[in-house]
């Protein structure tokens, strides 16, 4: 590979792990050297786009495909974000917007709780000590994104409701202008759900590139990609053009396509590419590397497709006990085994390998078997004593 692909490959993989980069990247000198190659290159061939103008951050747009699953934000406890947070966080980027370099934490507030009293159907109230603490998980969630930056002061005693409690923050503005993502200008749109709706024309060239964008979105953007999430017309592309989406992404992107019955999986060996880190050594890593096992013998077996809460907690209880001394304390307990199987679930769903049914209960997805133990290890051989019957190891 010559140095030039090289370059293009190293800014291609650290756009599409850190959509949103910026100068302390690595790779970000690379990113603005080749960027009109880039902004061609994702452009065409998964109908990204690419803003690489501003010398201290670059934007790779990127849209979802078929079998997205979202996960989204979520609070520093862990607590994914509902519809009132996400709410709240829109409201604060609207008022940061109208304000200046730096903006305080009272001002953010009260400009906030007028644009949310404009709004149907939002059921926040400031006055409401929870619903403070709602508006500053927004808050800290534009600081995670580096929208905001505190100079100064304290969001915890403004929780409380203290008087005195107040924040100085500075607003990075490229960064706010950048952050959201539409396939086209909400003022072009006549109501919300068009926003995502991509304006392909209609032509057989806008068909032909609309299906292109939704199958390789899909196989860069997603852990695996089923059969089921694709149009059939979508398989035929895929399955007629494999050859080509293999030398394009392994040149570009240093993915290899792997092709299973159930589907389709681009694998980056190096797992730079993706956030979920997993298969691993931690408690709840281990634990969905055990259900993936334990889900193909209830298949086996002929159990229920649905492997009910109870059961599955209780199963993990017992590994608790079969790892003690190597897992946390506590986790043999009920309260820290139900902990670390709803972590675990959520790993196997993250990772599109399991779906977390109505009333708790977990239901293998195909690609699960990838990650399961084909079959039992054999037994040890054990090793007896002159002393018991029979003969010995050794023995003629």
């Amino acid at each position: 590979m010559s140095g030039e692909a090289e370059e293009l490959r190293t800014a291609a993989r650290a756009l599409v792990a850190q959509p949103l980069l910026d100068r302390s990247a690595p790779a970000f000198p690379l990113v603005r050297k080749h960027r009109k190659e880039l902004a061609r290159w994702f452009a065409d061939e998964l109908g990204y786009r690419l803003d690489a103008t501003r010398p201290s951050l670059a934007r790779l747009a990127k849209l979802p495909g078929p079998g997205h699953r979202p996960r989204g934000l979520s609070t520093r406890g862990g607590r994914p974000f509902d519809g009132r947070r996400y709410a709240l966080t829109c409201l604060l980027m609207a008022s940061a917007e109208g304000g200046g370099d730096y903006t305080t934490l009272q001002r953010l507030f009260e400009d906030v709780t007028l644009r949310a009293a404009a709004l149907d159907g939002l059921a926040w109230d400031g006055s409401v000590a929870a619903d403070r603490r709602v508006f500053i998980q927004a808050i800290q969630a534009l600081q995670d994104l580096g929208v905001l930056e505190k100079a100064d002061g304290d969001e915890e005693r403004f929780a409380r409701g203290d008087p005195g409690g107040d924040a100085l923050y500075r607003i990075d503005r490229d960064r706010l202008s950048l952050l959201p993502t539409t396939a086209q200008p909400p003022s072009l749109a006549a109501g919300p759900a068009e926003v995502s709706v991509e304006p392909y024309p209609d032509t057989e060239q806008g068909a032909v590139l609309r299906r292109r964008h939704r199958v390789t979105r899909a196989l860069v953007e997603e852990p695996v990609v089923y059969r089921s999430d694709l149009a059939d017309e979508e398989v035929d592309y895929l399955q007629s053009q494999r050859a080509r989406i293999e030398r394009v992404f392994g040149d570009r992107l240093g993915l290899a396509l792997e092709v299973r019955a159930e589907g389709w999986v681009a694998v980056d060996e190096t797992g730079d590419l993706s956030d979920l880190r997993w298969p691993d050594y931690g408690a709840a890593e281990t634990t969905a590397l055990r259900l993936c096992d334990e889900l193909r013998r209830r298949r086996n077996r002929g159990a229920p497709d649905v492997w009910p809460e109870e059961e599955l907690v209780g199963f993990v209880r017992d590994l608790a006990a079969e790892y003690a001394g190597s897992w946390k304390k506590g986790a043999e307990e009920d309260a820290g085994s139900r902990r670390l199987a709803a972590e675990a679930v959520e790993i196997l769903v993250a990772a599109r390998l399991g779906v977390r049914e109505q009333g708790g209960g977990l239901r293998a997805e195909p690609g699960a078997a990838r990650y399961a133990l084909a079959s039992a290890p054999p037994p040890a051989p054990v090793l007896r004593s002159p002393a018991d019957d029979g003969p010995s190891v050794g023995d003629p």
